[in-house]
């Protein structure tokens, strides 16, 4: 099959980030690039000599998702590699775990996750059921335009198999989560769906318990009600307002496909994910008894390294983003890992972030420790330190954000400020350490024109006043 010339293609715009390919809809992402993706996954299996293991395929509730999912599997199978393209919409763990449970070569979820909805992509997973890695994705790409999209029909016919990943995957997390303690609940459980992805499954997972979960937004919609589908504080005031109303013990809310999480109190207020990661590390320590140690991003607070120290367990530092801690998952002893942005993956389970199964545990945790998340937290900071926590994303051209981000490296400042410097780190983009125990970290986003600032400390004043600093620094 003749080549195509990689240098006069006008659609040779692909870029690849650390999980994959995302772009919008019809500019870069098109039915053209998704087939000439598919067909370079399939050259870089039978390369590797692993493509009659067969590739998973899911797909998520953004505009067209169904669509290219089925154009992704029809490429994949008239290349005679197995399909098992999703019957339904799913999220990216369900189908992340179907890879490793059945032994797959390969994943592929169609996919922006929390990105604006004119956005779509695709996420590769690699066949231990988590994140592709760096070598994988790069691998991929080089294969990409060197052949054109195979279609074969009567390969398609044998070959593409649509298949419901939800059982498997409800029955695995039925041996994780207990069951029992949840059934206990007795206050309403609110769930936001966020129109994503996750729809569907939670509810049916905890019907499956005989607990009823309340549920706002699941309806699928590929405008996300006209927010983006990202479980934080400023797109929960709907659930805020449910569980108030209500009087719920907690809201629930996983994004665009499910896996990520966020966690709203019994008072409607959001909780922290840099609390919420001791504290489940904790709860697993005493239910279960797994040894093993953690893994976080360098944008979540030290809290989760002095509860981890204060139970002879260690800590390791990685940069912004999960297939870091997926990385460091499957090469350690790992009980949990997690990143700021709502991602947490687990032991005896997968190497990936799993929004459904993150909130599942909290609610048994909720019922183990028969006290409302907001005391729980409360306990945690009278133990280690009052916490108050902030994040901007900032929408500026990437080229003068990279620039910025260089000079602030090169030359860093002694003072931010009110605030005197104690020291850096070069992790991930740029880390500021202050004497008064506060930090700010500053990065430029793989998949969008924007800067990010991260910002903790012992009060809130500070928190506003060093980001209002790092946003100065990052689009001056």
């Amino acid at each position: 099959m003749s080549g195509i010339d990689r240098q006069n293609n006008p659609d040779n715009r692909i870029k690849f980030g650390t999980d994959g390919w995302r772009a919008v809809i019809a500019d870069e992402f098109t039915s053209f690039n998704v087939r000439a993706v598919a067909q370079a996954l399939c050259d870089y299996l039978i390369s590797a000599g692993s493509a009659q293991n067969g590739v998973a395929i899911g797909f998520d509730t953004r505009f067209l998702s169904a669509e290219f999912a089925e154009a992704v599997a029809e490429v994949i199978a008239s290349n005679r590699i197995p399909a098992f393209l999703s019957k339904r919409f799913c999220p990216t763990p369900v189908l992340s775990f179907t890879v490793k449970n059945r032994n797959l070569a390969a994943g592929i979820m169609v996919t922006a996750s929390h990105n604006p909805p004119q956005y779509n992509g695709l996420k590769f997973k690699g066949s231990y059921g988590g994140p592709a890695t760096i070598e994988m994705t790069t691998a991929v790409e080089g294969f990409l335009f060197r052949e054109k999209p195979r279609r074969d029909e009567r390969a398609i016919d044998g070959f593409l198999h649509k298949v419901d990943f939800f059982p498997e995957y409800a029955k695995h997390l039925s041996g994780i989560v207990n069951i029992g303690a949840i059934s206990t609940l007795l206050a309403p459980i609110i769930y936001n769906a966020m129109h994503g992805a996750g729809s569907g499954y939670l509810p049916s997972f905890l019907r499956n318990l005989g607990r009823f979960v309340s549920q706002i937004n699941a309806r699928p919609d590929p405008m996300f009600g006209g927010k983006l589908p990202e479980p934080i504080l400023s797109n929960l005031s709907d659930l805020r307002k449910a569980v108030l109303r209500k009087k719920a013990a907690v809201g629930l809310a996983t994004d665009g496909d499910a896996d990520r999480f966020g966690i709203l109190d019994e008072n409607g207020k959001f909780v922290e994910l840099h609390d919420l990661m001791p504290l489940l590390f904790e709860y697993l320590l005493e239910t279960r008894n797994w040894p093993g140690n953690v893994v976080r991003t360098t944008s979540m607070a030290d809290t989760i390294d002095k509860v981890a120290a204060e139970h002879g367990r260690q800590v390791v530092e990685v940069p912004v983003g999960f297939k870091n801690v997926s990385d460091v998952m499957r090469d350690r002893d790992i009980l949990i890992g997690g990143e700021e942005s709502g991602g947490f993956g687990y032991k005896n389970h997968i190497p990936e972030r799993d929004g459904i199964l993150s909130c599942l545990l909290t609610l048994e945790m909720l019922s183990g420790r028969k006290i409302p998340i907001s005391e729980m937290v409360a306990d945690l900071r009278k133990r280690f330190g009052a916490f108050h926590y902030g994040r901007i994303d900032r929408h500026h051209p990437t080229a003068e954000l990279i620039k910025n981000m260089e000079k602030l490296c090169e030359n860093s400042p002694v003072r931010i400020g009110q605030f005197a410097v104690d020291r850096i780190s070069l992790i991930d983009g740029i880390k500021f350490y202050f004497t008064d125990g506060s930090w700010m970290l500053m990065r430029v986003s793989q998949t969008e024109p924007l800067g990010r600032v991260y910002v903790a400390s012992d009060a809130g004043e500070k928190v506003r006043a060093l980001l209002t600093e790092g946003v100065r620094l990052l689009t001056q």
